[in-house]
């Protein structure tokens, strides 16, 4: 077992550990939560609950072992939430300095973004940043969010919504993934034909910019052929 992780927990080298600890109430039956840990990169660790449960110890219905779809798809989506804004909250704060001056910029204001993704829709506050007073970097209005969540979703929400809409009919791949997934609803039919298409368009593109162009025939292989002609 990891030193830095105690009992009921399993390292992760990025994110800290992920605890699992369990009470066992002999009346009740037994009680379970899930915790996430963040630690940063100074060392400052931040434990935040995610889910809790119970289940009984004694006369078990088959329904009640282990995980329902419901609590794991709960549970994926708290973690989601909390990582997501994890993550955006200190790019952020990377966002701030000037990679010029080093100074810190000003804050404009703050925005939300929706941000979805397979384990939920996220919505995410951020700052928008005044440009630097050095000026030498950019005279823009720094939008952090927007940098990193330019088409608000992930490529991997994309790449699987295309890539059920391809297996099945646009209505019963969008229901599948609302299934399966913690999505806030079901794809619309439209969006996912819309996606489809759009994600299609843009591949064959970069097939076509990646063959190379034919170069045009010299002026001696012309030539040549012309003399093999005669």
């Amino acid at each position: 077992m990891d030193e830095a992780c105690g009992p009921w927990e399993r390292p992760s080298q990025t994110w800290g550990c992920y605890r699992f600890p369990v009470v066992i109430d002999r009346g009740n039956g037994r009680k379970w939560r899930v915790l996430l840990e963040l630690t940063e990169a100074n060392g400052n660790v931040e434990a935040r609950e995610l889910a809790t449960g119970h289940r009984p110890t004694s006369a078990i219905a088959p329904e009640a072992v282990g995980l329902t779809l419901a609590e794991g798809k709960s549970v994926l989506a708290a973690m989601q939430t909390e990582l997501v804004q994890s993550q955006a909250d200190e790019y952020c704060d990377d966002r701030r300095i000037c990679s010029h001056c080093g100074s810190r910029r000003s804050v404009k204001d703050w925005r939300a973004r929706h941000l979805t993704t397979l384990f939920g829709g996220v919505q995410i506050e951020g700052p928008r940043f005044n440009p630097c007073h050095c000026g030498l970097v950019s005279r823009q209005i720094v939008s952090p969010l927007a940098e990193i969540m330019p088409d608000r979703c992930t490529p991997e929400y994309e790449r699987i919504l295309v890539k059920m809409g391809r297996m099945a009919a646009y209505g019963r791949a969008a229901a599948l993934m609302a299934e399966f997934l913690p999505l806030d609803k079901a794809p619309a039919i439209e969006t996912a034909r819309r996606e489809t298409l759009q994600v299609g368009a843009r591949l064959e593109q970069q097939s076509l910019a990646a063959k190379p162009l034919a170069s045009p025939p010299s002026a001696r292989s012309i030539e040549s052929r012309s003399t093999a002609a005669m």
